[in-house]
């Protein structure tokens, strides 16, 4: 005998809406590509080997600015890319593995953008607040 919970079709989602399962597909569909909406989720970089965390800020021409950070957009070792103002027009939070990928990316992932003018790096030696998933008592891991 099967143990597992029946669902109730008259409880999902869909039915709830009075649309069908196609129309709420179509619907989340057209709300994404319009971008409003979007989905995100948040990881422990601890979890991704992240042990390296630096904040980089960016001067860069103004005539470049959309396209160097839409190429930094792409580029896995940075978590969020940002426009800002005053001295530096970008922000981004680099993850790397260890000081030595940090190094590499720096020179060669970042140092391949030539638009980019000056690079400022402040390593993340640790975190007090963050945005994050609460996760259920156990042995510490590290900073959060």
């Amino acid at each position: 005998m099967d143990d597992r919970p029946t669902r109730h079709p008259e409880r999902s989602p869909p039915a709830r809406t009075g649309w069908s399962a196609a129309a709420v597909s179509r619907r989340l569909d057209h709300l994404r590509a319009c971008g409003a909406i979007f989905l995100d989720i948040e990881l422990d970089p601890g979890l991704l080997d992240g042990s390296a965390k630096t904040l980089l800020w960016m001067a860069v021409a103004p005539a470049h600015l959309g396209e160097v950070a839409t190429t930094l957009a792409h580029h896995d070792e940075l978590a969020f890319v940002a426009h800002t103002t005053g001295p530096t027009d970008l922000v981004a939070h680099a993850l790397c593995r260890d000081t030595a990928a940090l190094y590499q990316y720096l020179t060669h992932g970042l140092g391949a953008v030539k638009a980019i003018r000056t690079l400022e790096t402040a390593p993340v030696l640790r975190t007090l607040k963050a945005v994050g998933t609460i996760t259920p008592a156990g042995p510490a891991r590290g900073n959060r």
